[in-house]
Order: structure tokens, then sequence, then C-alpha cells
């Protein structure tokens, strides 16, 4: 009795995944329209609480099961959300996202409001890691606690929690580009420069301003700056 007992732990521990192997959605995630990958891309499983990005072949992995909720965002395309059916894990799953085109009519005001309310949406969406609770450090006590030393599990030095962290702080500099796609967004500046096509995206890649000036710059002071780069690019 004693023996197999011994040989169903040394089973277990030499077989750990079996019948514990969690399932992966797999792909990749274009631009609508056209064969381009898109890099950094957030993927989050709502249901399990998991996250991943797109790397620079526009590849995505994350678990996943039948039903679970998938969200797909990335800075300048629209959010994308589908609900896991058995037939996403047959092959590679394609997600095209959808560039966040804003109307030339009312160009200024629309932006900023689209940003306002997006930026409003992203923040629930991932709330679960900015709204997180910071956990407590070794020694850290709080009233209330036992004698001696707090606990303090490992989970702020785990892997989990070290890509949690490193997230935050792509998803924070992903708003920063945001905010900058509202302030110099291409409809604006085709607007005002009458550049289109090639002209416009090189335009926009070789003079796109940094976050701290458009954090503090005025409409005023974002019309004068295109309008003198409009003289640097014509010049060259």
């Amino acid at each position: 009795m004693l023996r197999g007992n011994w040989f169903i732990l040394l089973f277990f521990i030499a077989f750990p995944s079996i019948g514990f192997a969690q399932q992966q959605l797999y792909g990749r995630v274009i631009k609508k329209g056209s064969k381009e990958v898109l890099q950094g891309v957030n993927v989050k499983n709502a249901h399990q609480d998991k996250y991943n990005q797109s790397d620079a072949g526009g590849n995505y992995k994350i678990p996943a099961e039948t039903g679970d909720t998938i969200i797909f965002s990335s800075a300048g395309y629209r959010s994308d959300t589908f609900i896991v059916a058995p037939y996403m894990f047959t092959e590679d799953f394609l997600v095209p996202l959808t560039p966040n085109v804003v109307t030339l009519a009312r160009v200024e005001v629309d932006e900023m409001t689209n940003y306002e309310q997006d930026s409003i949406k992203r923040r629930e969406a991932y709330g679960f890691v900015f709204d997180r609770k910071p956990t407590k450090l070794m020694n850290k006590k709080s009233p209330g606690d036992a004698p001696g030393l707090s606990f303090s599990p490992i989970s702020r030095f785990s892997s989990g929690e070290k890509q949690k962290r490193r997230f935050e702080k792509h998803l924070e500099e992903q708003e920063k580009d945001y905010y900058i796609d509202a302030k110099f967004s291409p409809g604006r500046v085709a607007q005002l420069t009458r550049l289109k096509g090639d002209s416009l995206h090189t335009f926009m890649v070789q003079y796109r301003p940094s976050y701290e000036f458009c954090r503090t710059a005025s409409s005023r002071d974002i019309l004068l700056y295109i309008n003198d780069k409009l003289k640097l690019f014509k010049k060259g």
C-alpha cells in the first residue's frame, strides 16, 4: 500500500502538467486593410486577469479558455474585444485593428474629447493594474499585525509582479503616446499643412513633439510649432 502511494506521488512529480495543460490563444495583430504587423499591442484576458503584448512580428500568445474575453488595444487604434470560441485554437487567430481616424471637421475639439473618453475607458479596462494595492514588505507592520515580522510574501518580487509592473510602465508610456496623438494628430497636421500621403507620414515622424511639450502647449503653441516645422520640412 505504501509503495502504491509513493508511485502515485512520483507520477505527479514527474508529470506535473498532465491534466492541467493551459490552452494558449495565439496569432498575429495587423493593421486593418493591410499586411502591416503591429508591435506592442496590449492583449488582456479579462476573465483570467492575464495580459501580454505582441512582439516585433505582431505575434501574440495568451492563456485562454473557451468563453474568455480577450481585449486588444494599442495607441492610435480602436480597441477590439473577442469572446474565445473553440475554432480560435485550431490555427493562428488574426486580429486586425482599425486606426483611430478623426475627421477634419471640429478636429481639435473632437480629438481631445475622444482622447478623454478613451482614456477613461482604458483606465477602467486596466484598473486591475493601476488600482492594485501595494504589496507590504517585510518589517512594514500595520496596526493589528501580529508581533514580530510582518509576513510579506515574495509576491512583490515574483515574476508575475515584475511582469505587472513592467506592463504598468508600458501602459503609462502608451498613454503619453495617446496624448501626443491627440494634440499632434494626422487630421490637424493635414489641415494646417495640406500635406498628404508619404509626405504627411514623413512630417509626422520627423517632427513628432515630446509629451512634455504637448502637456504645456496651448492650441496656438501647437499651431505655431507645426508652421515652424513645416518651413524646415519644405527647406529639406
